[in-house]
């Protein structure tokens, strides 16, 4: 009895020690830590002037209150670039975005604004897609006379190329031709946009790439080729592309293998295969 009251004891004291020993090697191989909170992240995509669409995506999103005041707290906004062209809202939706800008950070949030083709093309004077909408709100009560003083002191190289194309052209057709294609609002709208004017300073200091916790954002795709450059690097090119408003055809504004433009991570790019055709040494 005694011997198998001894073993029983010692049997006994082995589990505890096998017990203790388990919650040991459980405490130190699975450690519990307080982990930070992520910051929540809205990207918001091509808006093109419909400012209703962004008044209602903002306030869904509980980014904004309903008088269109940061209401994100702690959440990171990133709208994706080409705010500009197609709907008439443009300049409102840009005013929005510069009040965010300021009132997000003051809140412990963020709004980042990457910078789309549609921007760098309105600071290159590109505006195809730019809508009479977008002119008119620029119009002011001196509009009239501004657009006048541009003609006149452009009037001669006007009708010289008006001329070219049209010899009989009298200097009163130039001029309401060229009044038709340029609406009241077109001159205020370039000086802005211009790489020395109010908005296109504000396009060329948002950047065209960010990386947020191990994501990159861009408006357009990151090419092979860039992806071997430094993030950093690339945006400078890119600032300093548009404060010198670089139009050129090597502008890295214009590169469809540029971050602005590059389309193949979604579909065939066509236009990036022949830049790289082109790039091969022969």
């Amino acid at each position: 009895m005694a011997e198998g009251t001894v073993a029983s004891r010692l049997e006994r004291m082995i589990r505890i020690a096998l017990m203790a020993l388990a919650t040991l090697i459980g405490t130190i191989a699975a450690p519990t830590f307080a982990q930070k909170q992520p910051q929540r992240i809205v990207a918001i995509g091509d808006l093109h002037g419909d400012f209703e669409a962004w008044r209602r995506i903002a306030l869904n999103a509980g980014i904004t209150d309903a008088n269109g005041h940061w209401a994100g707290g702690r959440t990171i906004l990133v709208q994706m670039g080409d705010v500009t062209d197609r709907w008439a809202d443009s300049l409102k939706i840009v005013r929005s975005l510069q009040q965010l800008q300021k009132e997000a950070s003051s809140k412990g949030g963020k709004t980042i604004v990457i910078l789309g083709n549609h921007e760098a093309m309105n600071v290159l004077g590109d505006n195809r897609y730019t809508t009479p909408g977008e002119y008119a709100a620029f119009i002011d009560a001196q509009s009239v006379a501004r657009r006048d003083r541009v003609y006149e002191a452009n009037r001669a190289s006007l009708e010289a190329a008006y001329r070219a194309l049209d010899p009989k052209i009298t200097g009163e057709q130039v001029r309401a031709q060229w009044i038709a294609q340029h609406p009241l609002g077109w001159v205020e709208h370039r000086l802005a946009w211009g790489p020395s004017g109010e908005l296109g300073k504000w396009a060329a200091n948002n950047p065209a790439i960010v990386k947020i916790d191990g994501t990159l954002f861009a408006h357009g795709g990151i090419s092979a080729e860039y992806a071997k450059q430094p993030l950093e690097l690339v945006n400078k090119r890119i600032a300093a592309a548009m404060t010198a408003g670089d139009d050129s055809t090597a502008s890295v504004l214009n590169d469809p293998l540029g971050p602005l433009w590059y389309r193949g991570l979604a579909m065939k790019d066509s236009e990036a295969d022949v830049q790289r055709a082109a790039a091969k040494p022969p």
